[in-house]
This record gives structure tokens, sequence and C-alpha cells, in this order.
């Protein structure tokens, strides 16, 4: 019986998508190099964007805030030079490219004795580049393959720095840091080598990878931050990582499931993204670390449903030109070779043979017999058609840049340059740019994973015990957790340190908490007070001073947070505490949250002593705001005795602000001990003297000292305090 004729179908469902194994392997083995590709390049490149902080923050003091956004503006442009890259060097040459000057660069950072201002900016904006284009090429391996790259390199970044406690190796001297650096370029030297020959020279769609941004700002800021988990949730740094890693388990799984969800669905994700954002900057404690699980999960659904066009790999067959005919569509977007096209039923066409004029007769249903239609004339070879994924690239990179900039440039700035707005709302902004792509453009997406097994037991089970695997990290530290160390205080008299630690950063523009915890250490403080804590904040290059500095000087320490949480007040103590409060203080005209922490240490064998700490207001005009902010701190602490109440309080001597401590009965130690004329601000060219220690009538001081160290932009204060 003649064969029927059946239509071809132009179907892009599962079977008709599927990209073909190829000799070179499409499977677990040909695409987890890549997936390990993108992982390594995500790490240096938060690694480069936490990095970014600090030098344009110093631009920030030198120039104002205005100069250092429009610096930052400027900077974070260049990913753009990405398109231009590729339509000079084609796709394959400036992935690699951009990947080898990314390794210099970051060599060249570790090598010089702190990142300046060009190098560290450098390495950050290639790296942004380096991103997209490493992603382009990872989108081959499906688009799971493409999230799951970026969701192992936030895994590894978490576990490097929680080795390292926060503070990212790229600003510590030392050999384990350099042995860090050297095999992290050597892994991704390895890497770019055993992957570049399967590069495409021709990436398909790449403009939605601009979504990269976003998600890199809510990752730096919350998502990927043990220190924003620690401080807002009320953990230690370690089992901050602990949770950290645990979502990011929750997210492999949820990208390996992810077929389950209907795209037109995925706009209810993006909600949930959403909100979780807003509870873990709203909802402190328990909500909060439920929040960023939720949030890191809602990530990588979005991410793994990325709207791009996927190209399988198959070998090097790949297609010259964009405009295929029904029956290569069909077979995918990539190179894979033409297969006979498949019918509405599954059933094989058969070519049509071109006979005598009338042509074959074939059978019709009701028995009649009706002529084969007669096949077009081939047409005439038409001049090769090429992708030119230049202006996609440019999108991208341009995209990256700016939607991570202007989340964190105008969240950070916004303490000095107040917004109409709360600045919370910039990562939820972030949130809303990570789900419309893939929200709005679900359609567009080709689903190109393997069918079978290997979609999930090939390549998303091994790797999915990764986090798993490097929870010894975290372990290591709980279990090696240093002694308390033992107070030198007397009965009567303990050593008092005040400091404002500006976040951590020097007059380099260079993070060191080493420094800060051996100008402490030199000091035998018994009771240490802090301000300008910061805890992942960029500008600061994302470490958590709090826990850094209570592991290193084995104190146990209080934390009051102010501003958005993630900076604030700390009290640390090697005698005992009790009776702990803290709490915010007036807002007044801002433009800044500020906070207060008291709490009450036990000299041995004799009184307890209240000690109290504060940063008030910085902008001068503001003297109202801090009257009601030292009406509220006296009110809170002046009425314990014995007290200590230290800080920066933003008043000179002689202001109406330091009068109400006169008032109320309070001597300033660096007065009492003749050391009046002595200033503490900026450690550079001193002109200013913001910071105080008071005491009580039933206190007395001596051995004063302004410590000249330079880790910070204030000098520390020292002081012995005796009660009686």
């Amino acid at each position: 019986m003649p064969a029927m004729d059946v239509p071809a179908s132009t179907s892009r469902g599962p079977e008709a998508t599927a990209p073909a194994e190829s000799a070179s392997g499409t499977g677990a083995a040909g695409r987890a190099p890549l997936v390990a590709l993108l992982a390594v390049v995500t790490v240096f490149a938060v690694e480069g964007l936490r990095a970014s902080g600090p030098p344009l923050d110093h631009v920030a003091g030198v120039g104002g805030v205005a100069v250092a956004a429009l610096v930052a503006l400027l900077v974070y442009l260049v990913p753009l030079l990405a398109g231009p890259l590729v339509g000079w060097l084609g796709a394959r040459r400036a992935t690699s490219a951009a990947v080898l000057l990314l390794v210099a660069l970051r060599l060249l950072e570790q090598a010089v004795p702190t990142p300046g201002f060009g190098t560290a900016l450098a390495t950050t904006v290639v790296g942004l580049g380096a991103l997209v284009l490493v992603a382009a090429q990872t989108a081959r391996a499906g688009r799971r393959g493409f999230a799951l790259g970026i969701v192992l390199g936030g895994v590894l970044d978490v576990a490097v720095r929680s080795a390292f406690r926060s503070w990212d190796p790229v600003w510590q001297p030392g050999l384990l840091p350099w042995l860090y650096t050297a095999l992290a370029c050597l892994v991704l030297v390895a890497l770019l080598a055993r992957t570049a020959r399967a590069f495409a020279p021709v990436p398909g769609e790449v403009r939605s990878f601009a979504v990269l941004g976003p998600y890199l700002a809510l990752y730096v800021l919350i998502l990927g931050s043990p220190a924003f988990v620690a401080s807002q949730g009320g953990l230690g740094a370690p089992w901050a990582t602990v949770l950290l890693l645990f979502g990011a388990l929750l997210a492999i799984e949820a990208i390996g499931r992810d077929r389950r969800l209907p795209g037109r669905y995925l706009w209810v994700v993006g909600l949930v993204l959403l909100a979780a954002v807003a509870a873990a900057l709203y909802l402190p404690g328990v909500p909060a670390l439920i929040a960023v699980l939720v949030g890191q999960v809602a990530a990588a659904l979005l991410l793994a449903r990325l709207p791009a066009a996927y190209q399988p790999i198959d070998g090097d067959s790949w297609p010259a030109e964009p405009d295929r005919g029904p029956a290569t569509e069909a077979a995918g977007t990539g190179g894979a070779r033409s297969a006979p096209a498949a019918g509405a039923g599954g059933r094989r066409v058969v070519a049509d043979r071109v006979g005598r004029p009338g042509g074959t007769r074939v059978g019709v249903p009701g028995g009649g017999m009706r002529p084969r239609a007669r096949p077009a004339p081939a047409p005439a070879p038409s001049p090769v058609r090429r992708r030119t994924p230049a202006i996609g690239f440019a999108a991208a990179g341009l995209g990256a840049g700016l939607g991570f900039v202007l989340v964190v440039l105008l969240y950070q700035a916004s303490y000095d340059l107040p917004l109409p707005f709360d600045n919370r709302f910039l990562p939820l902004a972030g949130a809303v740019l990570v789900a419309l792509p893939a929200a709005v453009g679900y359609r567009s997406t080709v689903d190109t994973e393997p069918a079978g097994p290997d979609r999930r037991g090939g390549l998303l089970a091994p790797l999915a015990g990764v986090p798993a695997v490097l929870l010894i990290v975290p372990i290591v530290l709980l279990l090696t957790t240093p002694a308390p160390a033992h107070p030198s205080a007397t009965a009567n008299s303990l050593r008092l340190v005040t400091w404002n630690l500006h976040y951590g950063v020097n007059d380099d523009a260079a993070v060191d908490p080493a420094a800060i915890a051996a100008t402490l250490r030199s000091q035998h403080p018994d009771v240490i007070v802090l301000q300008e804590v910061n805890r992942g904040w960029p500008i600061g290059g994302g470490t958590d001073l709090a826990e850094w500095l209570s592991r290193s000087l084995a104190m146990p320490y209080v934390w009051s947070p102010a501003a958005d949480g993630q900076f604030g007040n700390v009290i640390m103590s090697s005698l005992p505490m009790s009776q702990v409060h803290t709490g915010r203080l007036p807002y007044g005209q801002g433009p800044q949250r500020r906070s207060y922490a008291q709490a009450t240490v036990q000299l041995p064998g004799g009184p307890g002593l209240t000690v109290c700490t504060a940063h008030l207001q910085n902008i001068t005009e503001h003297h109202a705001t801090r009257d009601a902010e030292i009406d509220a701190l006296l009110g809170h602490c002046g009425q314990h005795a014995p007290v200590v109440i230290a800080g920066d309080f933003n008043s000179m001597p002689g202001w109406p602000e330091i009068a109400k401590f006169d008032r109320a009965g309070l001597v300033s130690a660096q007065d009492s001990t003749g050391h009046a004329g002595e200033l503490t601000s900026p450690t550079d060219t001193p002109k200013y003297r913001p910071d105080w220690i008071f005491g009580s009538d039933d206190v007395a001081f001596n051995d004063f000292r302004i410590v000249p160290s330079t880790a910070s932009d204030h000098f520390p204060l020292a002081t012995t305090v005796r009660l009686g």
C-alpha cells in the first residue's frame, strides 16, 4: 500500500527540541566542565564586586558622594565592551581572552600590597564581562546547566569566605591567601583549556544575561552574604554559612525539578522572590532566615527559566545562518545534524520523488487516488548570513553592570545622599528585575535538556553534593572555636577602648581587620566598644567585622544594629556581661537610623559597671537630632551608676550636645586626664574630636591614650577605668 502523505511538523515541544547526542558528548561528562567554568568565573566575579566597594567609598570620602556615583556609573558601563570584543575577536576568542585577562588581573591584585583603585575596578569589570561571555557559552549545557553554574559559584564563594572568616583573600597578605589564589587561577585556566574548543562561534540570544547584574546585587547584599544572615538572623558566622549551603542544596534540587513548574506560573515565583527579599530585609530573626532560604530557591528557578537560545553541544557542527528550515528548526537550535522531520503522529515523512507529469498517485481517504504535488524547485544558493551577536553581548554587559551598580550604589549612597524613599526598596527593585525576564518571556525559552536520566542523574546528582561536602568548612570553624580570653581586670579597675572602625577600611581604602585586631590587642582591653561595625556592607568589602573580631580576640559581643541592620555598634568583653539592652535612637532629620548598646560587666570579685555606646548623626547642622539622641541615650544609660558612656558622638568640644553630658554629671576621660587638645579624626590629617568617653562621678580615669593607628579613619581611645 502506498505510504500516506503526512505533513511535516514544526512543533518545538520537548521531543522536537531535544538535542541529539554526539560523539563529543552532550551528556554529563560533556556539560560538567562548562558548568564548572561558569561556577569558578562566578567566584572571581563576586569577589571583584565586593572588592570594588572600598575604593569607590574612598572616592566618596575625597571627592564627595556625587563624584563617587559618577565614577561608579562610568566604571560599570565598561562591561558593555563585551560586545565590541566579540565583534572584533568572535565569541570563542573573546571568551577565552576575557577569562585569561581576569586571571592575570586577579594575580596582580594578590601581588600588590593593597589592591588600588585601578587594579580593583579593572578586575571587577573584567570579571563581570567574562561572566556574561562564559554564561553565553555555558548556556549550551542547557538552561539548567547555566543556573546550576551560577548557584555552584555562589556555593564555592560562600565556602571560601567562610574559610577566610568573611575577609576576602584578595585583601590578605601571607601564604594561605596566595595558595588559594594560585589554585583558583590554575583551576580556571585548566577549565578554560578543557572547554574552549567547544565554545560556540555564534552563540544564541544573549541579551537576557543582563539579569546577572540585579541577581548578583541580591547575592552580594542578601542571598550570598553570611554576614547578612548572621546579623539579621542572630546566628554565628559558621551557622550562617550552614544555612546558605543548605539553601543552595535546595536551589539545586529545585533546578532539577523545574520541569514540573508550568511556565505560565513563573510570575508567582517572581512574587515569591520579591516577598522573600522583603521579609529578609524587614523581619529580623527566624523570619529572615526562612526568607533567605526561600529567596535562594526562587532566584535559582528564575535563572533556570531565563529566556535565551540555549544551543546544545554537538561536536563542531554549528549553523552558519540564523534562518533555518522547519526540519532543522525542529531538530534544535544548535548544530544537530538534520534528520527526517517527524510528522504529527511521530511517523517519518517519506520524501516525494519527481516523476513524469502528473507524478506518483497516492491513496486518499475514501478510496480515490490523487496526484502527488510536485515539489517546488530548489532555490538558488544565497550568501551565507552569519549572526552578529556583538549588540547582544553589549546589551548583556551593560545590563549586568548597571543592574548591579544601580541597586548597590544607591543602596549604600543613600546614607550620605538621602533618597525620597526607603533604600531597602532598591533590593526589592532588583528582585523584580530578576523575575521579569523569566516571568514575561517564558514562551521563548527552548528546553534543550537531554531526555532520560542524564537530565538529573548524570549532571545534577553529583554536583548537588558539592554544598554538602563543603559543610566541612563551617564544621571545622565550630570545632576550633577559641577559648574565651582571660581578663586583666582587677576588683575595681578595667581597661576600656572605644573606636569608630569605618567599617574596617583603612586610609589606603583596604579592608584590614587583622590590623584592627592587632591594635586592640596591644591595649590589653577588658571591654571594647565599637562603632561603624560592618556586617556585610559592600563598601566594607562584605566583611563581618563583629564575628571576625570576636573570634580573633576571643571575646563575646553584644550587637546593636543601626541603618539597615548590617551596620551598627558592638560591645565586646572578656568579663561576664548581663542586663544587655539594645535599641534605636530618635531618627530626627536622619539620614540614618542610629542605635545604642548597653551591658553591665562584672568585675572579678567587685561591682558591676554599666557600659553604653552609640554613634550619633554625622551631619554637622543636625544639632537638634543629636540633642534628641543624647536625651534618649542618657535616659537609657545615665540612670545607672557606675556608668561609662563612650562612642562617636559627632560633636566637638564646646558644642551644646556635649554640654548635655556635663549637666548630667558625667566627666570626660580625655579632658580629665589632660589630653583635651588631641584630635582623633581623620587619621591622615586630624582636624576633629568627635570621639568621647564619659563616666559618672563614682568613676575615675587614668592612663588615657589616643592610639596612633591608621586601620580606620578614627584613632582609638583607650583608658583605665577605676571604680570607687
